[in-house]
């Protein structure tokens, strides 16, 4: 690794920018369904209907979101999502009536495009070509920081001075670190620019010609089979984490829950590192389906089980793929396509996985109403990561790009 290279620092700085893009733009937002739900009094339906709204909305802006980083840079797209982020968790603050809550979702939506994982994709590969599954691993690794170490923080502050001040003050700490760190990290790459080994994949993988549409795209065999594998795979992932707390209650108790959950995050920090150690020399598709597998074996665990030591082992099986289903696509994208589709093959998988994944948290609580447990809801997760894990292998047709680097 080379201490002179550039990106290296751009890593850092996407790194900071995906803990605060998700600690105020995802995980956050079960904070503010408890936070406005105590001092205003609106019901957890209510409130959840306006975060449902957020995530189908912010799927078509992310949709756009690589485009525009290519099109006028990093910078300022990172720094206006970032401001308007701001905003929309201020204007938190000043709600009186449900509608005010969409208002102020629609001002963080643009934030949570500027600093999710199609942005982040995007900024790493514009700097890495060769080792971009360890750049693309360790920037992400923000994300689950986000959940580690933002939200028990701004949680803490929440209880402690308020939600307003606790708004406040998270607010000031992102514009006053994150701020000045994408000023002066987040810039064009220079021609003469390359980490090690990259200037030969660069050639290889920069093509002439104009990007495929969206259109275009969705024909390619290749690419639906990848949307889809991840689609489903992140709707039982997203399904599972939404219930994991209430699934593990009435066995650890409410203590034991949160522990497990602050498990399960630690083991998806271990998970993306071992993963970038590796996805670098391996084929990426056949490391997805193994992560996926990982994550179905977790569902095994936990049905099978009823045990504190079982259900503590299960998490941190599941813990494992949390985080890398949302690397891997851009590696698989890196592996497969002219590099001149990258932006804006890997920004609409994450808006078509968002959307999809959207709906899981419902249909996993209504099939809970239905049978009067979990043991469905975590079967259905379990068929969901075994058709993910065996989708993900198809690949029909060949790439022109892997046949020129396999040469």
């Amino acid at each position: 690794m080379s201490r002179r290279y550039h990106g290296w620092w751009v890593v850092f700085c996407a790194f900071v920018i995906a803990l605060y893009g998700w600690g105020f733009g995802f995980y956050g937002l079960s904070l503010y369904l408890v936070a406005l739900h105590d001092q205003l009094g609106w019901t957890p339906a209510t409130i959840s209907t306006g975060i449902t709204f957020y995530y189908v909305l912010g799927a078509f802006v992310v949709m756009q979101v690589g485009d525009a980083i290519e099109r006028v840079g990093a910078r300022p797209i990172v720094l206006v999502g970032m401001v308007l982020m701001a905003a929309g968790v201020a204007a938190l603050t000043f709600l009186h009536e449900p509608w005010q809550l969409y208002l102020a979702f629609l001002l963080m939506i643009p934030g949570w495009g500027a600093m999710g994982g199609g942005a982040i994709n995007t900024i790493v590969a514009q700097w890495f070509d060769r080792r971009r599954g360890m750049a693309a691993s360790l920037a992400l690794s923000g994300a689950t920081c986000g959940g580690l170490l933002f939200t028990p923080a701004f949680a803490w502050a929440i209880d402690s001075w308020g939600f307003t001040k606790a708004c406040y003050a998270a607010i000031a700490v992102m514009l006053a670190t994150l701020g000045p760190l994408v000023a002066i990290v987040l810039r064009a790459r220079r021609s003469t620019e390359h980490d090690v080994g990259d200037e030969a994949v660069s050639k290889v993988a920069s093509d002439d010609g104009n990007a495929r549409t969206r259109r275009e795209l969705l024909a390619e065999p290749r690419y639906l089979t990848m949307v889809g594998a991840f689609s489903i795979g992140l709707l039982a992932q997203i399904s599972f984490i939404a219930h994991q707390a209430a699934f593990l209650e009435p066995t650890l108790g409410l203590k034991g829950a949160g522990f497990a959950v602050s498990m399960t995050a630690l083991s998806a920090l271990a998970g993306r590192v071992v993963v970038g150690l590796v996805v670098d020399r391996v084929d990426r598709r056949a490391c997805s389906s193994v992560v996926l597998a990982v994550q179905a074996a977790s569902m095994i665990v936990l049905l099978s089980t009823s045990s504190v030591a079982g259900l503590y082992v299960g998490c941190l099986l599941f813990g494992f793929g949390v985080g890398n289903l949302i690397t891997l696509p851009g590696l698989i994208v890196q592996q497969e396509f002219p590099r001149r589709d990258f932006a804006r093959a890997v920004s609409f998988n994450v808006a078509i996985t968002q959307l999809v994944a959207a709906i899981g948290p419902t249909l996993i609580g209504l099939l809970h109403d239905l049978s009067g447990s979990y043991r469905t809801s975590l079967i259905a997760c379990l068929i969901l990561q075994v058709a993910a894990a065996a989708l993900v292998l198809v690949r029909p047709g060949s790439s022109r790009l892997e046949n020129v680097q396999a040469r």
